[in-house]
């Protein structure tokens, strides 16, 4: 937590606005731009079909190049932003995320509902990503070995 809720308010607005332009980035197939708003020493997880774990701007960037190129269209919504400060300068964060990916040719649609966790770190006045992992709750489409969305009760 802050200790000045002024600053406070304005870190979440500017780490709320960090998720929602990954988003507007991704959709726009910007492999780069996305990899901007990481740090170079980022940890990124999308779990073990897309390659599992990796560290820094480059590889995320491939990664994002060589994933949204299968599709002909994304389009990423998030909600449920939930963020606990550390410190002044780093921060944790959940958001919740509904991702549709449009298939190329005849290939089918699907949908990822799941939830981001992020670590934010503010460096040199900027905030940024230093680790993203996604977690999945469910998905409609081909078969991917996703991170499950851990549940504390089962019914």
């Amino acid at each position: 937590m802050l200790n000045d809720p002024t600053r406070e308010l304005i870190a979440r607005q500017q780490i709320s606005d960090l998720i929602h332009e990954y988003c507007v980035r991704v959709d726009r197939y910007e492999p780069d731009g996305v990899a901007e708003i990481f740090f170079e020493d980022c940890i990124v997880d999308y779990g073990p079909t897309l390659g599992g774990p990796e560290t820094g701007r480059a590889p995320l960037a491939a990664k994002l190049r060589r994933g949204l190129a299968n599709f002909e269209a994304t389009h990423h919504q998030v909600s449920n932003i939930q963020l606990r400060f550390d410190s002044p300068d780093r921060a944790t964060g959940i958001s919740y995320v509904r991702a549709w990916h449009g298939g190329k040719g005849n290939a089918p649609d699907f949908t990822v509902y799941g939830q981001y966790h992020d670590v934010f770190e503010r460096r040199q006045g900027h905030w940024g990503f230093a680790a993203r992992t996604i977690l999945v709750a469910g998905h409609n489409g081909p078969p991917i070995d996703w991170i499950p969305t851990p549940r504390t009760k089962t019914p």
